[in-house]
């Protein structure tokens, strides 16, 4: 962009009235602050380029309830039976328990979720979520509309679970306690059960790898913007920290564990979304490493603008 150029006409507007030598200085700092708005605009588009770049899958829920964007399979499914063997379909088979709401995203449609019992449905995980067995990094980011005490029924409440296995077993997830008023919001990151817990014993919640956030801003009249990241996994060390955002602000992090993920080839990982959830989801997104503070404030401000011109 040639800042010059662009703003000629709007300097030159500006200066015309106050040209005389006894006026210099002010004509100066006008013209400094008309050359410095197109750079302003470039640095913002430079903050959202830089976001596409890790981003690995994105859905709207505008146009249907597949991604507009993945690396992996944009498909949504459902689990269709769990016994004798767990079986999924593509598309939605919940007989509208979950469904698309048109006009009620933050912009457009979004996906709803009406009973407690639904079928869960997910999205596979595979190059959606970028894993990688050594120095593992990455972000997820979602929007919600609920009322936790009167909307949810008792009982926890995943909105997001992305796991092979299990809720404890390499696995991340975001829930919603079982009960209270208010009710907590919480992030867990428990490495392989064999790694965090080997004795497969019961541990205090105060105890394992879990984030609690007391009187979370979630309304049913507002969208609450929610992300986790995850950096420094698989590394062997105790290094690894999983952090919690909520519009915008961190609530504090997951640390002092060793994060080991292990998702076996042989394994399907997958992206679960309203497990026992009752209310609105919009603007789901992943990216292949973990967000800073800044970019997750800017994910938060960005709203649905995330993907351009879908």
């Amino acid at each position: 962009m040639d800042a010059n150029w662009d703003n000629e006409p709007i300097i030159e507007i500006m200066i015309q009235p106050f040209i005389n030598t006894r006026n210099l200085p002010l004509i100066v700092t006008i013209v400094l602050a008309a050359l410095a708005f197109p750079s302003a605009q470039c640095a913002d588009s430079s903050k959202e380029t830089e976001l596409r770049k890790a981003l690995t899958f994105y859905a709207s829920f505008d146009k249907s309830i597949d991604a507009d964007f993945a690396k992996g399979d944009a498909r949504l499914f459902t689990v269709v039976a769990t016994t004798p063997d767990k079986k999924s379909e593509a598309g939605l088979h919940t007989r509208e328990a979950t469904r698309l709401a048109p006009g009620q995203g933050l912009k457009g449609n979004a996906l709803q979720f009406t009973l407690r019992e639904a079928p869960w449905v997910f999205f596979a995980a595979e190059n959606n979520v970028s894993y990688r067995n050594k120095g593992w990094s990455g972000t997820v980011s979602v929007w919600l509309r609920l009322d936790p005490e009167t909307d949810l029924d008792p009982g926890y409440c995943d909105p997001i679970q992305l796991t092979t296995r299990a809720w404890n077993d390499a696995a991340f997830f975001v829930d919603f306690d079982k009960e209270g008023d208010p009710r907590d919001f919480r992030l867990g990151a428990f490495a392989d059960l064999q790694v965090w817990n080997p004795e497969n014993k019961s541990i205090p919640e105060d105890q394992r790898p879990l984030l609690t956030v007391r009187n979370p801003p979630f309304d049913r009249d507002q969208w609450t913007h929610v992300a986790f990241t995850w950096d420094r996994f698989n590394t062997g060390t105790n290094e690894g920290i999983a952090t919690l955002f909520l519009n915008g602000a961190k609530q504090g992090s997951v640390t002092g564990w060793n994060q080991a993920f292990t998702w076996k080839p042989t394994e399907e990982s997958r992206l679960y979304l309203g497990l026992n959830y009752i209310g609105f989801m919009d603007e789901l997104a992943c990216f292949d490493r973990a967000l800073n503070d800044a970019e997750v404030r800017e994910l938060f401000t960005l709203k649905q603008q995330i993907l351009p011109d879908r």
